[in-house]
């Protein structure tokens, strides 16, 4: 076989992508399989059966961490705007709680970080959708997953009527039915018995995989 110019390229360039690792030669040997008669694919043969008596697994593509859309500089100072109080780290934490509660039934569960990805206003209603980047342990594998939050804000102080303690109609960001104000201040659903404690009005409304 005479090695050309172009032929030598290809050598290099598949040598190249072999020591970057056992992803690229997946990718290798389907390019061998398509071009299995030609003289190139027999140099490539050769290098892919170099790597492969090394112990390296050229079939199997290791999962990664999932992607999560980090908005944290776009939408917390618009939420902060709108709501001075808000406290991202005692959010932050409530949510992961709830996540940890959800996936409570895996093994080694982890949450590596939680970040802000939307921020949704409609008229009255405000929303905030968080995601979770976590993993767990399932036999010998490790599953990554993204988790997606959603918060919805009750103003409480809609509750009350001018002047008296009587509550205006407002519903449940759950399920849609009424709120009432219990005797010791709590705002509770009439049917799902969601609970807003004093000055806590952002609720979960969801926790669902992206």
């Amino acid at each position: 076989m005479v090695l050309t110019t172009d032929l030598i390229i290809k050598i290099a360039i598949i040598a190249a992508a072999v020591i970057g690792g056992a992803l690229v030669v997946g990718g290798v040997v389907r390019f061998v399989k398509r071009t299995a008669r030609s003289a190139e694919a027999q140099v490539v043969k050769e290098i892919v059966n170099l790597v492969s008596e090394k112990g390296l697994d050229y079939t199997s593509e290791p999962e990664h961490p999932r992607l999560i859309s980090n908005m944290n500089k776009i939408y917390r100072p618009a939420i902060e705007r709108d709501f001075p109080d808000f406290d991202w780290g005692e959010i932050k934490r409530v949510i992961e709680e709830a996540i940890e509660e959800k996936y409570s039934n895996k093994k080694d569960f982890e949450i590596t970080d939680t970040v802000i990805s939307r921020y949704e206003k409609s008229g009255a209603s405000r929303v905030i959708i968080t995601e979770s980047a976590a993993d767990y342990r399932e036999g010998e594998d490790t599953k990554y997953i993204a988790v997606q939050t959603e918060l919805s804000f009750v103003n409480t102080k809609k509750l009350d009527s001018d002047g008296n303690e009587e509550p205006r109609a407002l519903t449940c960001p759950r399920c849609g039915a009424p709120l009432t104000r219990a005797a010791n201040g709590d705002v509770v659903c009439e049917f799902c018995e969601t609970i807003v404690v004093g000055a806590k009005q952002w609720q979960i409304t969801d926790i669902k995989e992206k």
